[in-house]
């Protein structure tokens, strides 16, 4: 036979492998029940206890871990913030825009309001305005309707009264066409050389055109008219003035009554020496008479009688005489613009 083989010795078990480092570092009594331990359990039920209790501490570890060291943040992302700043860049260029913009409407609605409010006074001015030319122009209507109907019956009453003489029809024709004080003014400054008669001595005579007697006066005024120019005509070769060519002339059909109820060739002492009174009897007149422009005048026409306010009356200055050598008329107009002491 053979020499026998010496016995292996088994290898220890995994409960003495477990043991023999623990008692090292454990107390008898733990040591006592981690024997008891791996003597009464099975090698496969330890393994699966030492598995669970590894995981366990693992899960341990890492939760201690967690604690005492906090996740770090994430480095920040450099294309996300400069993608904000652009943006936060584009909002404040569109808040700076819109701010703009407001201001603009601002200032517009501003002058758009100050254009209404000038446009609103415009048109009151314009309404105002019309309403001004409207009465007027009834006025108007009112006065041509009135020397319409005068015209048709002076125009009757010629008829009756038959043809004029020859020497005297054109003269009556132009006359009678020209009823108006208006339009003798013009015909008077047409065919009256020797008369000078200026705007401004023309008072109101709308006024009197518009009086149911105003072709009455026309007449008259136009008898005026051409009584002065004949006698500044005449004057060179006669000896005296206008009153005197009334009383002596004869020039029949220019002839003015040379009486007081027609004719004055000045004022009275009371009129000329109220201050007042004076001043209205102060007229426009060639700088070549007065070098002031003005002149008081007190020979005067009155076209017609009595002591109505409304009644013409005009004023003249005789220069025949001197540098101009003609009759300065310096006021037709109503009676109540040169009143006296008794109007």
């Amino acid at each position: 036979m053979g020499r026998a083989m010496p016995e292996q010795p088994e290898p220890p078990s995994i409960e003495a492998a477990l043991a023999a480092p623990a008692f090292d570092w454990l107390s008898e009594a733990a040591a006592r029940e981690l024997a008891v331990y791996l003597l009464g359990h099975e090698p496969t039920e330890i393994r699966a206890d030492l598995v669970r209790s590894a995981e366990q501490l693992e899960r341990i570890r890492e939760r201690l871990l967690t604690l005492a060291e906090p996740e770090p943040a994430a480095p920040p992302d450099e294309e996300r913030v400069g993608a904000l700043e652009q943006e936060a860049s584009r909002l404040q260029r569109e808040l700076a825009d819109r701010d703009e913009r407001l201001e603009r409407l601002e200032r517009s609605s501003q002058e758009h309001m100050a254009e209404r409010v000038r446009l609103i006074e415009d048109r009151q001015a314009a309404d105002a305005r019309i309403d001004e030319l409207e009465a007027e122009l009834s006025e108007a209507e009112q006065s041509v309707n009135t020397l319409r109907a005068k015209s048709e019956s002076y125009a009757a009453a010629l008829v009756e009264r038959g043809p004029a003489p020859a020497e005297l029809s054109d003269e009556i024709a132009e006359a009678e066409a020209q009823y108006t004080i208006g339009g003798v003014i013009e015909m008077a400054r047409d065919r009256c050389e020797r008369i000078v008669l200026p705007d401004p001595a023309l008072r109101e005579i709308d006024g009197l055109d518009a009086d149911e007697k105003a072709s009455d006066w026309a007449r008259e005024l136009w008898k005026a008219l051409r009584a002065l120019n004949a006698y500044a005509e005449e004057s060179e070769f006669f000896q005296g003035g206008f009153w005197e060519w009334c009383e002596h002339s004869n020039s029949e059909h220019n002839l003015w009554p040379a009486t007081p109820k027609k004719l004055a060739m000045k004022e009275s002492d009371t009129v000329m020496n109220s201050g007042p009174l004076r001043r209205t009897r102060r007229f426009l007149v060639d700088s070549s008479i007065d070098p002031s422009g003005y002149l008081h005048m007190q020979a005067h026409l009155k076209i017609a009688e009595g002591g109505g306010q409304h009644i013409p009356r005009l004023f003249f200055h005789d220069d025949t005489k001197g540098k101009t050598g003609a009759i300065h008329i310096g006021f037709i107009g109503p009676h109540r613009l040169v009143p006296t002491t008794q109007t």
